[in-house]
């Protein structure tokens, strides 16, 4: 199945209202009870092989505190979302350790660029591995992206292994695939975390 090639690009969303915390939950719940993918939502060689790469370049920029460059990859309504349990429980009544607009990742790639971010003195260390990659078609121009992931992480004299699996939203857009949204799974999320202020 192929997708458009392009699609014109959305203005910035500028909050989550009900109906998005509702429509993401139920998009979460059908990632965690997925059973085969059915054919007809597997996408061309084409399409598994640029998100896939996609991904690949995600990883990499985040281990090279290229961070500018990391935000370029997400779409202007996009989200970073790091939830606090392991249940897919509704995210309008669950605390989540983050859950960022474009606007907050801007501004935080901001307070992080200083150099004087507290808790990023000394910065994080990290090696990305992703594993498992999985990518079925969605609505259209755009793919579902499930991967599981570690994370080596290295601040100070601790080191620290993270794992979990990632549920990805990505849309074809003129510049090429963004991320819509990025929701990360810890294997461990609701558990107390050490310093999370680096970026997953």
């Amino acid at each position: 199945m192929n997708l458009p090639v392009s699609q014109p690009k959305p203005a910035a969303q500028p909050s989550f209202d009900l109906a998005y915390y509702e429509r993401i939950w139920h998009m979460v719940r059908e990632w965690k009870t997925l059973g085969e993918i059915p054919a007809d939502r597997i996408p061309s060689r084409e399409v598994i092989d640029a998100v896939t790469r996609l991904l690949y370049l995600e990883a990499r920029l985040l281990d090279q505190r290229r961070l500018r460059e990391w935000l370029a990859l997400f779409a202007n309504d996009g989200a970073y979302w790091i939830p606090a349990d392991i249940d897919i429980r509704d995210p309008r009544t669950t605390v989540s350790w983050e859950f960022n607009d474009r606007r907050r990742l801007e501004e935080r790639i901001e307070r992080l660029e200083t150099g004087r971010a507290y808790s990023q003195m000394p910065p994080t260390r990290t090696v990305h591995a992703l594993s498992n990659i999985e990518v079925m078609t969605a609505e259209s121009a755009s793919v579902n992206v499930l991967c599981n992931f570690q994370i080596q992480t290295r601040r100070g004299g601790d080191t620290t292994p993270r794992c979990g699996w990632c549920g990805y939203v990505l849309r074809h857009e003129a510049n090429g695939w963004r991320i819509v949204l990025k929701r990360v799974n810890l294997f461990d999320a609701d558990l107390p975390q050490s310093n999370l202020s680096f970026t997953l």
